[in-house]
């Protein structure tokens, strides 16, 4: 392979000729080799779009030369369309706030753009620092990305989240009319529709979605112009309103400078927000896809009230059997979702005075569970839910079988008297019905009347009737 010599304080650094990148890359490349991750597509994305921000913003006020802000923001299209796309082989495990990403960008961008001005790779006729990263830091500019990037994830796991929520309540629908027995303590409770099970996972999602909605919201206050340590300097006062205005065109996103950029580039607490909104998608989607395992095992010594679709055999030895596989991988995605967000909260927490230096990991973190998330909603949603049915004949003698309509006896008969006719019900194995026939203590009619199982799965009692 033949090269080409960079300098930098440091010393001599040899660079692949034909690279785009330069001497920081290279070192960032030989000092960290942890993973096979690399930087998010997303989080590239939006930090090049805050380096055209910055080439506009900056010939805007007639401190960077037309010709090289023309230059970088032509070198920022063609690699946004994919051109450079080799130029980028840093670890997303790095040193703190990403400057090395930072760096990496600014190397590619200044040495493409030299290109387009008549110059040769390493000539740098525009400057890595001086022309590409003028008026920033990555202290400002890797934050920004990041909070532009979850932005422009957000559309697509909130349609993956809204998709979720609406399969569930389509089922609500068609359940509707189908009693079952509530289980709390996983005993036989009392009567509800599996219409109002599946209902209650909807508003769950419906719940996760508002939440994750108020949690990206906060990210689009950034503090872009702040460079090393929020006061700006280096810059011009007009330039991070400027500057703003420029990257929310570019984006398509609303942004807005905010009031105290030295704060924001301490406090990463507004990624935190993000994080525990989608803990609780995270934790919704654990819990719904245990509850569907639950309801759905079987199908001969399980529970068997619904039947989840059959998507591949279950085992490799036992023939026949088919085991709830994608409401299990939902479930592990979820938890590992969940881990990632806690690496979200510690990095969030371990701020150094006046730079909290983990954003390569915050935003890692983010942008790959919203995308895992987002993945894992259309799937469950596709590959399970819309294909979920009823058991209606084991759901029916589920509620004819149980004790589950003896609390509607409650205001008749008093909880001590219920209590004894459930335990001699079960003692003989009969219903609670027939118990009370037997005793004569109602009638027939009053008893089918009081004891109608959708009724018991509402309100059921008259104002002012006294209780008997």
């Amino acid at each position: 392979m033949a090269y080409r010599m960079e300098h930098d304080f440091l010393g001599s650094v040899r660079v692949p000729k034909d690279a785009y990148f330069g001497a920081f890359t290279v070192r960032a490349l030989e000092n960290f080799n942890l993973s096979p991750h690399k930087i998010p597509p997303l989080l590239l994305n939006a930090l090049l779009l805050v380096k055209k921000a910055s080439a506009q913003a900056n010939a805007k006020e007639r401190r960077l030369e037309k010709e090289k802000a023309d230059a970088i923001s032509r070198a920022v299209d063609e690699t946004l369309a994919g051109k450079f796309d080799d130029q980028f082989p840093l670890d997303a495990f790095q040193a703190g706030a990403g400057t090395p990403y930072n760096m990496n960008v600014n190397e590619v961008l200044a040495n493409r753009a030299t290109e387009l001005l008549g110059g040769k790779k390493g000539e740098y006729t525009v400057h890595p620092n001086n022309h590409v990263n003028m008026s920033q830091s990555s202290n400002d500019v890797i934050p920004t990305a990041a909070r532009v990037a979850c932005l422009m994830a957000w559309p697509k796991l909130e349609a993956a989240a809204k998709n979720l929520q609406d399969a569930f309540s389509k089922k609500a629908t068609a359940f509707s009319k189908l009693v079952k027995p509530a289980r709390t303590h996983l005993q036989d409770a009392v009567p509800m529709t599996l219409g109002q099970q599946f209902q209650s996972y909807a508003s769950a999602v419906h719940r996760s979605r508002t939440r994750m909605k108020a949690g990206f919201a906060a990210l689009s206050e950034i503090h872009l112009g702040g460079t090393a340590a929020g006061t700006g300097i280096n810059t011009t006062p007009a330039y991070r309103k400027t500057v703003c205005i420029q990257l929310s065109k570019l984006c398509g996103v609303p942004l807005s400078p905010t009031d105290d950029p030295i704060e924001l580039t301490q406090n990463h607490n507004d990624f935190l927000h993000a994080a525990q909104s989608l803990t609780l998608l995270g934790t919704d989607l654990v819990r719904i896809s245990a509850n569907l395992k639950l309801l759905s095992s079987g199908p001969k010594t399980g529970l068997s009230e619904i039947r989840l679709p059959e998507v591949e055999p279950g085992s490799s030895i036992m023939p026949g059997k088919v085991n709830p596989s994608i409401v299990e991988a939902a479930e592990m995605a979820a938890m590992h979702g969940i881990g990632a967000m806690h690496a979200v909260e510690l990095s969030c927490q371990n701020t150094q005075l006046d730079l909290n230096s983990n954003t390569p990991l915050i935003a890692f973190e983010l942008l790959s569970t919203m995308d895992l998330y987002t993945k894992t909603c259309t799937m469950l949603a596709d590959s399970c839910v819309d294909g979920i049915t009823a058991n209606a004949k084991t759901l029916d003698r589920y509620v004819r079988e149980s004790t589950i309509v003896a609390t509607a006896l409650n205001p008749i008969l008093g909880y001590s008297q219920v209590s004894k006719l459930v335990q001699e019900a079960l003692t003989k194995g009969q219903s609670v019905a027939d118990v009370v026939l037997e005793k004569k203590l109602l009638t027939k009619k009053e008893l089918d009347a009081l004891l109608e199982p959708t009724r018991l799965t509402q309100p059921n009692l008259e104002e002012g009737k006294p209780r008997g």
